[in-house]
């Protein structure tokens, strides 16, 4: 499947229910609207709501760069559902002067990055089949204060999320791929899965 206007193709794993998100809302509102009628009833909602729920989310992803959101079942267990994200992110005005982007230097530095603001992840360095990568996983508690769920006490949930920072040729920035699912136990099917997803990327021209 292509994500859309990442130029890239990926193979979506079985049972993947999600869409892309375009610039353009009308093209939004026809996907949510063709995706809830396919799966909708399958979720255990009326297509309507479905679509409405995607459409409702849109906004949001399209603000943050993200291209292609959705949800597939990893490991065993209906407890292990996980949530894909793709998405884009320019690099800066700085780097776009410069007439190439050396990928290897621009992941050292995603690395250390990421490994100052994620100090329990495990990230590393890697070489996929699209080029130089991070790769990252980390595991544990997400913490939502009674204000912003309204219940009486702090709500804590766990989490896992596997992430793939790919630096792209050229100016063309970076592509962010993340997986993540409120399961402590299913974090190796979860990075097994986005190693999967990350070793499919390739440019959609390849296959044209």
């Amino acid at each position: 499947m292509t994500s859309t206007e990442t130029g890239l193709l990926l193979d979506l794993p079985p049972g993947f229910i999600g869409m892309p998100v375009t610039n353009d809302d009308e093209a939004n509102a026809g996907i949510a609207t063709a995706v809830g009628q396919k799966v909708g009833a399958a979720t255990g909602t009326s297509a309507e709501q479905f679509s409405d729920h995607l459409l409702s989310l849109t906004p949001y992803l399209k603000n943050n760069g993200i291209r292609l959101y959705g949800r597939f079942a990893v490991g065993e267990g209906p407890e292990s559902i996980a949530t894909l994200t793709l998405g884009t992110v320019s690099w800066s005005a700085a780097r776009r002067e410069r007439s190439t982007v050396d990928r290897d230097v621009a992941t050292a530095a995603l690395l250390d990055v990421y490994r100052r603001n994620h100090p329990r992840a495990d990230a590393r360095p890697v070489r996929l089949p699209i080029g130089p990568a991070l790769a990252a996983i980390e595991v544990g508690e997400f913490r939502l204060p009674p204000e912003v769920t309204g219940q009486a006490a702090e709500v804590v949930r766990l989490k896992v999320r596997a992430e793939y920072q790919i630096p792209l040729p050229g100016d063309e920035g970076l592509v962010i791929l993340a997986v993540t699912a409120d399961s402590m136990t299913a974090w190796p099917a979860i990075a097994d899965a986005t190693a999967r997803l990350a070793h499919s990327l390739r440019p959609a021209d390849t296959e044209k």
